[in-house]
């Protein structure tokens, strides 16, 4: 378990060895903090033949079944795709409804759970209200609040978060040294698993430009080298967006004027909902006009 994830696991820990723990839960929080890798390391825990203090001990036939990827009463939902559907839900029911073939518990992951469609979250329901003994569900999500409320008030919640930034710069050090020394490394500390991805993806060069772009506006930015990078990858626009979320801050701090921060944060938002509501969207114009923008306001 990652170190910075261990106060979080004690509290299941906890729970598991006091008989209170929920059979459905919602674990939420930022893309890249380690809401699947927790979950998983849970599910193994309760998985296994030999389970002490919610650790797995990676020696019994469940723990080999696990680390090999055909556990039976293991289910884990594709993290792909703009959706999930009601026939994947089903499959859910189906899953749970079936005895363990290990005579044990069976585990249930959803990644990123708020993109389920209203019809997979109403089908969801009467799994939620009607618990099979030794069957646990693990809902995770990196935007809550775009759930349905009937399914919130059915999951135990736990915020997933970095609470010891100490632990994660050492991590980090160790595991993803490249991306730590990078300069925009700062802003996703609450996401170390992002920065090492980015490194194990050779994609600290891309981000970079994303971060020089931005911080480099008012000496001028390449913006067809910008759009280039934007049109790879449609998560590297969410990055520019927190980047000149970033340098607008800076701006405010060093005493820009209200109005010249309302006009940029306003071409931002409409810049954003441009980029997820139009299709065949021209993003080489949306970025223009964007760094048009923010040049006037701040040159």
């Amino acid at each position: 378990m990652y170190p910075w994830l261990s106060a979080i696991g004690q509290q299941y820990a906890r729970q598991f060895a006091q008989g209170r723990l929920h059979h459905a839960h919602l674990l939420y929080g930022p893309q890249g903090v380690g809401k699947r890798a927790l979950a998983e390391y849970l599910s193994e825990a309760l998985l296994c033949h030999h389970n002490e203090g919610m650790h797995p001990c990676g020696q019994c036939k469940s723990c080999q079944l696990n680390q090999a990827g055909t556990h039976p009463d293991s289910l884990v939902l594709s993290d792909e795709g703009a959706s999930i559907g009601v026939d994947s839900v089903r499959a859910i029911s189906d899953f749970v409804h079936h005895s363990a073939q290990q005579a044990g518990a069976k585990c249930i992951i959803v990644p990123e759970a708020q993109r389920m469609t209203v019809a997979a979250s109403n089908a969801l329901l009467k799994t939620l209200e009607e618990p099979n003994a030794h069957c646990y569900l693990w809902l995770l999500s990196s935007d809550s609040a775009t759930l349905p409320a009937t399914i919130l008030s059915r999951c135990a919640k736990q915020h997933v978060y970095v609470d010891d930034e100490h632990a994660v710069q050492q991590w980090l050090t160790h595991h993803a040294a490249m991306a730590m020394a990078s300069a925009f490394a700062k802003h996703f500390i609450s996401q170390p698993l992002l920065l090492k991805h980015w490194q194990d993806n050779d994609e600290l060069e891309q981000i970079q430009t994303l971060y020089q772009a931005v911080s480099q506006l008012q000496n001028g930015t390449d913006g067809h080298k910008l759009v280039d990078i934007l049109t790879q990858n449609s998560q590297y626009i969410a990055i520019f967006r927190l980047f000149v979320s970033q340098f607008l801050l800076q701006q405010s701090q060093k005493g820009a004027s209200f109005a010249s921060l309302q006009r940029c944060e306003q071409q931002l938002q409409r810049f954003s909902e441009t980029l997820t509501q139009t299709s065949g969207l021209n993003i080489t114009l949306a970025v223009s006009q964007l760094l048009r923008t923010l040049r006037r306001e701040f040159q």
